[in-house]
């Protein structure tokens, strides 16, 4: 599998290089590589109490702790990363540090002459050859005025999230409370590194200054790197520090991260790009991958279970993250990351509407994002949807879609990326595109610049899309077109949707809302 990804890269980096306006995503050409670097594929993130309040019993044990951990490293893990910071306080273990306060979680019920949840967890990880980062929610604004500094220190608070005591990372002593727990995480416990969680949520300044404030994030750091160098002689190894960012340059650079530099230097050894909440198929994260390849920084671009902005029902299947790991590996990822997972297994912790019994089994779908070919026959389901109703949460618009006039004639394109090679023997391969237009609104496709007429079966849809079966869409054409190359091709590709014939009864824009595309490859008879 690794041959076919550098073949199909340097087809990509062919066939990706003419500009298109697709809903403000242009294409870009991809550096053609040799195959994920290092051994890291699969980085497990596990937030402060989700995930173990699915898993942990009413007689909470180590015993238990140490299942969990065992299920995660049976499923391919390599990295479990543990969140233990956020502004309400510190969870699996309890600080010296009189400036932390305690944040219970169900795992601090397990007994304490056990010892802190953080220990078990590491040794647990480590007898499972699996590392084991601490992660700090960097800029995290859930409910509550947070815990100890700064809950007592309104004047360290982010001006612009008044309401969230959300963290100013302009001032000193907010710097000098992160660091101070990390320092205190170094010296107490086996910990291989921390990852710095910037997604939660988002901005660590001010929005007018967060631009300008590049280097007081990197002098961070670099304090923090020079700190854990310290620790690494100590404990003999290279203790490790990942950073979790918005998933393009453009948005890191508004917000104050200097990726560019922190991989340069050396001050991080991975980076994993993603959305706040949801995952983009059509992210470019060979923007990461072209500027780390050089350097020792890994990248591995991370998945979410959910896949837009008002899908409450709506979740990954394992053919919807087959077909996102394949976009992100022939972007040059070197592994996958991934955040909420316990949204798979929701039921078992309450307040979601998803299945108790997908935990464990939910956990064995990480296996089929190794890269390692296992998997290369089993069908993938790619997703386009807008992430974002509007703009999301880092400020920049996420709502891909085309809106056509209402005029014969009128016109637009949209760029979806499916890393499939559908000349090969046996694969089937569909198109579908949703356009909530009236009844007999008819619109003409071409892709990549061909007319397509062959084939193709429209369904009219007069409920549209209830709530309860997902992201809510009024009355819809359902287009349905076989997928062949040419036209298609293994990359980007440019769907162009064209006003055709007009219901007279229509009054309303006609909007592409979704694209679809399903891949089955032919069966591998095993001997």
């Amino acid at each position: 599998m690794l041959r076919l990804y550098t073949m199909y890269v340097l087809i990509l980096s062919c066939t990706l290089c003419s500009a298109c306006a697709s809903a403000g995503r242009s294409k870009m050409a991809l550096t053609p590589h040799n195959g994920p670097r290092g051994d890291v594929r699969i980085v497990y993130v596990s937030d402060h109490n989700s995930d173990t309040r699915s898993v942990i019993a009413d007689d909470a044990s180590a015993t238990q702790l140490r299942r969990h951990v065992d299920m995660l490293a049976d499923s391919g893990v390599d990295i479990f990363a543990q969140d233990v910071f956020q502004k309400q306080g510190v969870g699996w273990f309890w600080p010296q540090h009189p400036d932390h306060a305690h944040l219970g979680s169900d795992t601090d019920r397990i007994p304490r002459e056990d010892g802190p949840p953080i220990a078990i967890a590491i040794d647990q990880s480590h007898k499972r050859g699996m590392k084991f980062l601490a992660v700090f929610r960097m800029a995290d604004r859930h409910g509550g005025h947070g815990a100890a500094l700064i809950k007592k220190r309104k004047d360290l608070w982010n001006p612009d999230f008044p309401d969230h005591a959300a963290m100013d990372y302009t001032h000193d002593e907010i710097r000098d409370w992160v660091y101070a727990l990390l320092d205190e995480i170094v010296r107490r416990f086996d910990v291989d590194g921390f990852e710095f969680t910037y997604t939660r949520h988002m901005h660590c300044f001010p929005l007018a200054t967060a631009r300008d404030s590049h280097p007081i994030m990197t002098n961070f750091l670099r304090r923090v790197r020079q700190r854990l160098d310290e620790g690494s002689k100590q404990k003999g190894r290279r203790l490790m520090l990942g950073v979790r960012v918005p998933q393009t340059l453009e948005e890191c650079d508004a917000l104050g991260y200097d990726i560019r530099t922190w991989a340069a230097e050396g001050l991080i050894d991975y980076v994993a790009p993603c959305d706040f909440f949801f995952t983009d198929f059509n992210a470019k994260f060979e923007q990461f991958t072209q500027i780390t390849r050089d350097t020792d920084c890994m990248v591995y671009p991370a998945v979410h279970p959910r896949v837009s902005h008002g899908n409450e029902v709506g979740i990954m299947t394992p053919a919807n993250y087959r077909a996102a790991a394949r976009n992100m590996y022939a972007a040059g990822a070197d592994g996958i990351s991934q955040f909420n997972y316990q949204y798979h297994w929701g039921r078992r912790r309450s307040g979601y509407p998803w299945e108790v019994g997908n935990y464990p089994q939910g956990l064995s779908w990480l296996r089929q994002l190794r890269d390692d070919g296992a998997y290369d026959d089993l069908p993938r389901h790619y997703r386009f949807l807008p992430l974002w109703a509007g703009d999301a949460p880092t400020g920049f618009p996420k709502n891909d879609r085309i809106v056509l006039k209402r005029k014969a004639g009128s016109d637009g394109e949209y760029r979806f990326r499916i890393a499939e090679d559908v000349t090969a023997p046996g694969v089937a391969a569909e198109l579908i595109v949703n356009t909530v237009s009236a009844q007999e609104d008819r619109l003409t496709f071409s892709l990549n610049g061909t007319p397509l007429s062959s084939g193709i079966k429209t369904r009219w849809q007069p409920q549209g899309r209830p709530k309860k079966f997902g992201r809510p869409m009024g009355p819809y054409n359902c287009t349905m077109i076989p997928l062949t190359s040419p036209p298609a091709v293994f990359g980007d590709n440019i769907l162009r949707a064209e006003v055709a014939k007009l219901d007279a009864n229509g009054k309303d824009d006609i909007v592409v809302e979704e694209l679809e595309v399903t891949i089955v490859p032919p069966w591998k008879r095993r001997r």
